[in-house]
């Protein structure tokens, strides 16, 4: 099964001047240690962010009545963890907090 295509359009950091909207492929769901699901996307074209090569993000609803699905499927707003360049997370795998930051907030699209 291929991987969905979204768009994900950053607010903050306010002074990104990276593509946005970039183009991103959904990788699957994970589960954080505090219970929340997290959305796995992979950027089409990394960007560096403070001198820090990213390839991953992982969204979580900004708004907890939002079910992660809405992330998935629909537009939602997000809040944008950024994946350390020293790991690469998988669905359905156990992460540390260690591995990502609090990055920005945005919005994700389904790329029709």
């Amino acid at each position: 099964m291929a991987a969905a295509k979204h768009l994900l359009e950053v607010y903050e950091p306010y002074g990104f001047e990276g593509v946005n909207p970039a183009p991103v492929s959904g990788d699957g769901i994970l589960r954080g240690a505090n219970g929340y699901f997290y959305y796995l996307v992979r950027l089409e074209h990394p960007i560096e962010s403070e001198d820090i090569v990213v390839e991953q993000f992982l969204l979580l609803p900004r708004y907890l009545s939002d079910p992660i699905a809405r992330v998935q499927q629909s537009i939602c707003t997000v809040n944008i963890a950024r994946v350390l360049p020293q790991c690469r997370l998988e669905p359905d795998k156990v992460f540390s907090y260690n591995h990502v930051e609090h990055w920005g907030v945005g919005k994700i699209t389904p790329e029709n």
